[in-house]
């Protein structure tokens, strides 16, 4: 909540109308607005929010952001704008501008990575909010990470957070450096360096490069928080020699290891750092969630946080809707819902969490995107590295995944359409199954686990 004037000036938007009118919220969505809110017209490459401007002010908006060649008279008199060049812009300074408000008081964990970062997040989220409660901690919501989603997120921020989680994501060189000024974190999580968006970047030399960009919004006693084992870790570290560094791994170089150890049920997760071990039983399997659940460990060790709340945090952890999330089906076959996105690393590791189940092994493979020229052959080592893990059947749907079908060989067939796919795969089904369905945001491939489901 704050006061309209006292954020045009700082920001030096131009305000016209009421200069003593109290902002509740901010949104950026006509739908979505309640009484008080400062609504935010942005515009897109398909839309314009602008168009919703009126529709804002009679749902309850106390005031609209609009770009300077807006012409504010057509909503007649009595109605307040913060005026700027742009809006986008303008709803990063907006953020900028709150963001600040809160140092040094609130404790900021930013974190990014090629897999695992909402994983991470939502983690680490779990074990504060057991240490200090659930509405004294804010956490980005579901995969908002990119330029709007981001601002978003910060101006949720009230006086009552101690500490904020906030994702951040990337395609492009200079896009996290921006969100990570603009965030500002105390403590940066970089949880793994892969091939996702190798098809703008080029290399993963330059994926790298990119997601080093956190660094930059570091402070000079803030903590980076890496892979120990990690292919670039070291080119990570040798970009950070301001503050502390932490590393988390399965190797004696880590200052926050874990190993899996048989006990009575399940296999416990022993997590070591130099003063405590802590014994874990995940509820979510799988070798790549040894490393994120370390990565979250090692953020809240450096934070102080009990062992007690970073066991019970972890340990009451539950997978994240579209990853990796196991659903047993009516027919008692088991769908691996791992649908909201995908790119080579994530595949490999869901192939691997596959490979170890009982029983009949599918794979439904929708195509990986923003790959580039590279997208040919790592579709083609995709259907390679399933057959090497003992997958009975491969379903591909999608042009490039004709590639993976190819290499897999025997055993892996090609659909054009969905229903035809969905077809094969209901006979497939006899109780001992285990469906593994994963592909690109852009595949829609949670259409497959949505038909499952509702058999």
């Amino acid at each position: 909540m704050f006061k309209i004037a006292e954020c045009a000036t700082d920001t030096k938007m131009e305000l016209i109308g009421d200069p003593s009118l109290t902002v509740s919220r901010i949104s950026t969505d006509s739908r979505d607005i309640n009484k008080g809110d400062l609504y935010v017209a942005l515009k897109g490459p398909n839309f314009d929010g602008h168009d919703f401007v009126p529709e804002a002010f009679e749902q309850g908006a106390v005031a609209c952001m609009v770009s300077e060649d807006y012409d504010s008279s057509s909503e007649g008199k009595g109605k307040t704008y913060l005026k700027t060049f742009d809006t986008h812009r303008g709803l990063t300074d907006l953020s900028f501008w709150w963001r600040r408000k809160f140092r040094p008081r609130l404790k900021v964990i930013g974190i990014t990575g090629s897999n695992g970062k909402t994983t991470v997040k939502e983690m680490i989220a779990n074990i504060l909010r057991c240490e200090i409660g659930l509405d004294l901690v804010l956490a980005t919501k579901g995969n908002l990470n990119n330029d709007i989603g981001v601002p978003k997120t910060l101006l949720e921020l009230t006086v009552n957070h101690e500490y904020a989680v906030v994702e951040m994501g990337m395609s492009n060189l200079g896009e996290l450096r921006d969100l990570a000024h603009l965030v500002c974190p105390d403590l940066a999580v970089i949880t793994n360096i892969g091939t996702a968006h190798i098809g703008e970047l080029g290399s993963q030399d330059a994926i790298a490069e990119a997601k080093s960009e956190i660094i930059s919004g570091l402070s000079k006693d803030g903590v980076l928080v890496v892979e120990a084992d990690g292919n670039y870790s070291e080119y990570l570290i040798s970009k950070y020699s301001e503050g502390a560094v932490l590393k988390f791994g399965k190797s004696n170089e880590a200052d926050i290891s874990g190993e899996y150890v048989d006990s009575v049920t399940l296999p416990t997760l022993k997590i070591t750092d130099h003063a405590s071990i802590i014994d874990v039983d995940l509820k979510i399997r799988g070798d790549h969630n040894i490393l994120n659940a370390l990565a979250a460990a090692a953020v809240c060790f450096s934070l102080k946080i009990s062992a007690s709340s970073i066991k019970q945090g972890l340990e009451s952890f539950e997978s994240v809707e579209g990853r990796l999330e196991s659903i047993k089906l009516r027919s008692g076959d088991v769908l691996i819902n791992d649908s909201y996105n995908a790119n080579f690393d994530s595949v490999c590791r869901a192939l691997e969490y596959l490979a170890v189940e009982p029983g009949k092994k599918i794979f439904v493979f929708g195509d990986m995107g923003e790959l580039g020229k590279f997208g040919p052959p790592l579709h083609e080592k995709v259907g390679e590295y399933a057959k090497s893990k003992g997958i009975d059947l491969l379903l591909g749907f999608g042009a490039l995944t004709k590639k993976a079908v190819a290499s897999f060989g025997a055993n892996a067939i090609h659909f054009e359409s969905a229903s035809e796919l969905l077809g094969e795969l209901k006979a497939h089904l006899n109780g001992q199954t285990y469906i593994l369905v994963k592909g690109s945001r852009f595949m829609k491939m949670e259409y497959f686990c949505s038909a499952l489901i509702a058999l």
